[in-house]
């Protein structure tokens, strides 16, 4: 059975209602979830550009790909407001799970590198309609969500060793998309004015594939660094309320007080990966432990940051919090 892709998450609705629906003075735009996706994905389209609409619509309306909230709240608006600079997208790893909760769950790796090459493309394509990175390096940052969500979908344990291999495999994953993306990039729009030797050199630290690394030394690459941890929390609440980065699950009827505009609302969920096993107990879904935030120690959340850590850009902030009141300003 393939994971759910429509809301099912009472606080990812108000979150969307709240911060990502395009509604001005006068109406309401955004009549539906799909007119937001239409909306990002028309508004990043331009001649001449690679990331086409229908690729970052399927992406973007399948959960698999959240662009930089600045991005998902104001493209195609009178409105349109985002830096040419250090912009944000994630991957929403449950949406990569296949056969959930069965004993033939497994996740698809080839789809998720694909939609890391695509995050690379419409962030570039943000950042050129923004005007460019004025006055310093272009920095792009692209991470994941719902780390957590997909492991109990996987029936892996968080806290065990082969939840931190799998997340190292996922990490290799959105590293080896970055680079292809960066380096075909590179290739059609011009490369990074920087050295290319230490990237190449990182990439084959890395294990990534040798045709790949081949690549970057030829064609160089447009972004010298791409894969980034970063806390995302309006994203992942929006994503049907997965865990945030690698964050473990929050737990059972958890309370999220979203505010917006000086209002706030209080919406009581469980998050994704609970509330779809849920659904499906009566399919024999497989049943494990659930690890949650209050049954998950500090240095469980710290092998997984060490697990990852040698595909990411970024220096990994340890701990990432996680607010008790999620708001936008």
């Amino acid at each position: 059975m393939q994971a759910h892709t429509s809301f099912i998450d009472a606080a990812a609705v108000e979150a969307w209602d709240a911060w990502f629906r395009w509604r001005d003075s006068e109406r309401l735009h955004d009549f539906s979830l799909e007119a937001t996706w239409q909306r990002v994905a028309q508004a990043l389209e331009g001649k001449g550009r690679a990331c086409t609409r229908d690729d970052l619509l399927a992406a973007l309306s399948s959960w698999r790909l959240l662009l930089d909230e600045r991005i998902l709240a104001s493209a195609g608006t009178a409105a349109r407001s985002w830096p040419g600079n250090r912009l944000v997208a994630v991957l929403n790893v449950p949406m990569f799970v296949r056969d959930c909760f069965t004993d033939r769950a497994h996740l698809d790796l080839a789809a998720f590198e694909s939609t890391a090459e695509l995050a690379v493309r419409a962030l570039d394509d943000a950042m050129h309609l923004a005007g460019g990175a004025t006055g310093e390096a272009p920095r792009l940052r692209i991470g994941l969500i719902g780390l957590a969500d997909a492991l109990l979908m996987l029936g892996i344990g968080y806290r065990t060793p082969a939840g931190c291999l799998k997340a190292a495999g996922i990490a290799r994953a959105l590293a080896q998309g970055c680079l292809r993306g960066t380096v075909r990039l590179a290739a059609e729009r011009g490369r990074w004015p920087g050295p290319s030797r230490p990237i190449v050199e990182r990439a084959r630290l890395r294990g990534l594939s040798d045709s790949l690394v081949e690549s970057a030394g030829l064609h160089g690459v447009r972004h010298a660094a791409l894969t980034a941890v970063t806390s995302q929390p309006r994203l992942a609440l929006f994503a049907n309320n997965v865990a945030d980065a690698l964050e473990p699950l929050r737990g059972e009827e958890q309370v999220h007080r979203i505010e917006s505009s000086g209002q706030e609302r209080a919406v009581r969920s469980s998050g994704y990966a609970l509330t779809l096993r849920r659904r499906m107990s009566s399919l024999g879904a497989v049943a494990i432990p659930v690890d949650t935030r209050s049954t998950t120690p500090a240095s469980a959340h710290a092998a997984m940051c060490n697990a990852v850590r040698r595909w990411i850009d970024e220096a990994i902030s340890m701990p990432l919090a996680i607010p008790v009141r999620t708001t936008m300003d």
